[in-house]
């Protein structure tokens, strides 16, 4: 199931089997004045949201896209969740002409989810030269669901 909430930039991606959640994937477009302080605001940006819930949260890690960059980080929540893991990526493209980066968070019942996998390698960050992240000659392998 995929929704646009009204009234932002919103996209909602969840996957459910026997009726029961498997995962969930959030892209939401944020605004910021990255020319200032890029990694600063990339890494705030996914710090925050790991911390909206308790929960073993690992560090943002920087992560290198063509023609985009950010940080990821993740949080368990434990068992008692239907969906336990979390990870976001806050993600800009390097085209300082962009005043903004695009935030994703994927939420899952296991460590790995295929699903999520496939949609965030179809990723595709654009800014004013036409790099994205999914090109087949700059095909990069993200740090996805899983293992940290």
């Amino acid at each position: 199931m995929v929704a646009l909430d009204a009234g932002a930039t919103v996209v909602r991606c969840e996957e459910t089997r026997d009726g029961k959640p498997i995962g969930e994937l959030v892209v939401e477009v944020f605004k910021a004045a990255l020319v200032i302080d890029r990694d600063g605001i990339l890494m705030e940006k996914v710090a925050h949201e790991c911390a909206k819930r308790p929960g073993r949260v690992t560090q943002p890690v920087a992560v290198t896209l063509p023609g985009a960059s950010g940080y990821r980080a993740s949080v368990e929540y434990g068992r008692a969740q239907s969906l336990p893991f979390m990870y976001v990526f806050a993600i800009a493209p390097h085209d300082l002409g962009v005043d903004g980066g695009v935030l994703v968070t994927v939420r899952s019942a296991s460590r790995e989810w295929p699903s999520a996998d496939k949609i965030l390698r179809s990723l595709k960050v654009f800014g004013r030269r036409p790099v994205t992240a999914n090109d087949a000659e700059y095909l990069t392998l993200l740090p996805l669901v899983g293992d940290d």
